[in-house]
């Protein structure tokens, strides 16, 4: 018998058969099983079993069988040498009384990650380990994780010299001192030696890998008026408490005047509501009452800080600046005012480094990466901040640079006026100043024009920077939160109804981010409590009435947000999962 090339080898009986002394088993590569009942001869020989699946039989008490060249069966165990080890590394499983087989391809490797490769759900903190082969026990030296590489800022180190013992198929885990971030990269090192196994013979060579946390996902809310289906919840039903869009991959997402923006995490740009000037970028004036993307573009970055108007911007990954809608007094910021109906998809505004942008009912601004700050359109009360006189002149169909500055950080507007943050932590405001909505203590009679260059309002320590239509609104670095303009609804949070034309505190000190629904204020705490105030007549408050309410009061519910957008009456929030 030279050669078998069979799937099983098995007698007539099906039990295992006996090998006469001398035979010669060799060739059988594609066998799976090899039963045979005793291995009884020094002569018997069997090689090139490489793909084995089982060696099914019992080893003989005497004699010295060879199992394949370097192979010897002795009383010392199963000795191998060379690196003649084939039909035996690749078996799966191994039959028959192995007390004393040792060295047969002996190795500890791991049978899983954790955190596994190349991604991992870190919303909770994970555990950091792996599950081996075999039975391990700590060796030396650390283990460790550091942020995006090799040479990374170290996160966490684990030391692992002990005499922890632990089973086949447990899991080492070492637990974490701190979440790690989302949207990172890791990179995880166990050094050689950090395991050995329970013998103490061999090693662990050890290993280094990475792996990517997840992202964060976001939910969108939303609420109020509903009259064109700027909700997108498919109805024009007003909602006064909150509601989510489906979907967890929002990153961006803007309330406009009558219907609403957002853009998905796979850069799409989608829009419903009211279209009745192609607001919506849909190249039609169909008014969708459910999210409809616009384009085909995957490309779509962020969406103006406030947009309260019938025209729309939004910045590509590129840095590029596009814009669509209304364009009556040049707000889309072609170099012309025509046509005044504007488009009804988006058209580029020149330029490929712009980084923010903010719309308003009449006019726009945007800042530049070299923190320049440009503005464009109607410019009846200084709102452009170019120190020109206003009237109907003095409008813009294309961006003028506002002043020489450089640090510019962060634009917001209301129809005639800005506020605006620079990066030293000052705060400015420009524009319309009837009912002291600068706040520099200062009120004009109706017919006078308003500031035409930024006014700065004292302080140095603003972080966080807004504007209502008949007033503004910063968080100072220390939490607390101010307002001013006029309260007619009870908008600066006072609990009262008067107006106020310098800055004035809301209670609390904890504030975290804020916005604003017409004339209405929300705004979070550092708790993820939601807050709200002001006009609530459309249910724009999220309270479940429709009130006036004049000092803060809390929305039911947990609210880790990234942003609060209003139009008229609506609200848009972006919720972290």
């Amino acid at each position: 018998m030279s050669q078998i090339n069979v799937n099983r080898i098995k007698d007539s009986n099906e039990g295992a058969p006996d090998f006469p002394s001398g035979v010669n088993v060799s060739g059988i590569t594609s066998c799976v099983t090899l039963a045979v009942s005793n291995l009884k001869t020094t002569k018997l020989t069997v090689s090139c079993i490489v793909t084995a699946t089982t060696l099914d039989g019992s080893l003989p008490t005497t004699g010295t069988p060879t199992l394949g060249l370097g192979v010897t069966i002795n009383a010392s165990g199963l000795n191998i040498s060379g690196v003649a080890t084939a039909g035996i590394v690749s078996a799966t499983t191994l039959y028959g009384n192995g007390a004393n087989i040792t060295g047969i391809a002996l190795s500890i490797a791991p049978l899983n990650y954790n955190p596994a490769t190349y991604g991992a759900d870190l919303s909770t903190s994970p555990g950091i380990g792996f599950t081996f082969n075999q039975a391990v026990k700590a060796g030396s030296g650390n283990v460790t994780l550091r942020v995006a590489g090799a040479a990374g800022t170290v996160v966490q180190n684990w030391g692992v010299g002990s005499s922890i013992t632990y089973s086949n198929g447990d899991t080492i885990s070492m637990s974490l001192d701190s979440n790690l971030s989302n949207s990172e990269v890791y990179h995880l090192s166990y050094p050689s030696g950090a395991f050995t196994n329970t013998g103490g013979d061999v090693s662990y060579v050890g290993t280094a890998y990475t792996f990517s946390s997840k992202p964060l996902q976001y939910q969108l809310w939303t609420w109020g008026i509903n009259e064109y289906g700027q909700l997108g919840d498919g109805t024009t039903a007003n909602k006064s408490s909150p509601i989510q869009i489906p979907g967890l991959t929002w990153t961006d997402a803007v309330a406009m005047s009558q219907s609403s923006l957002a853009i998905k995490t796979d850069g799409t740009l989608w829009g419903w509501g009211r279209n009745a000037h192609g607001e919506l970028g849909l190249n039609s004036l169909t008014a969708p009452a459910s999210p409809v993307q616009i384009g085909t573009s995957t490309t779509w970055e962020k969406l103006p800080t406030r947009n309260r108007a019938v025209y729309s911007m939004a910045i590509k990954t590129d840095g590029t600046l596009w814009a669509w809608g209304y364009n009556g007094v040049g707000q889309l910021g072609q170099g012309s005012y025509s046509p005044a109906n504007g488009y009804s998809s988006p058209v580029q505004i020149p330029g490929t480094t712009w980084s923010s942008t903010a719309a308003s009912g009449n006019w726009a601004a945007a800042i530049k990466t070299d923190g320049t700050l440009w503005s464009w359109g109607y410019n009846f009360y200084g709102q452009l901040g170019l120190n020109t006189e206003g009237g109907p002149g003095g409008k813009k169909n294309s961006p003028n640079q506002v002043g020489t500055d450089t640090t510019w950080s962060y634009i917001t507007s209301m129809t005639y006026g800005a506020a605006a943050l620079k990066t030293d932590g000052t705060f400015w405001a420009w524009g319309k100043n009837t009912t002291g909505q600068i706040g520099n203590n200062t009120r004009f009679p109706a017919w006078q024009d308003g500031y035409s260059s930024p006014v700065q309002i004292p302080g140095t320590d603003w972080s966080t920077a807004g504007s209502t239509e008949s007033g503004r609104f910063g968080i100072k670095t220390d939490g607390t939160l101010w307002n001013w303009g006029v309260n007619e609804h009870g908008q600066l949070g006072q609990n009262n109804r008067t107006d106020y034309s310098s800055p004035v505190q809301v209670p609390g000190t904890t504030w975290n981010t804020v916005g604003t629904s017409g004339f209405s204020i929300l705004a979070t705490k550092t708790d993820n409590t939601l807050w709200t105030w002001g006009q609530g007549d459309d249910g724009n408050l999220g309270l479940n009435t429709a009130i006036k309410v004049s000092s803060p009061t809390q929305i039911p519910g947990s609210w880790e947000m990234s942003k609060i957008s209003g139009g008229v009456a609506q609200v848009k929030v972006l919720r972290e999962v």
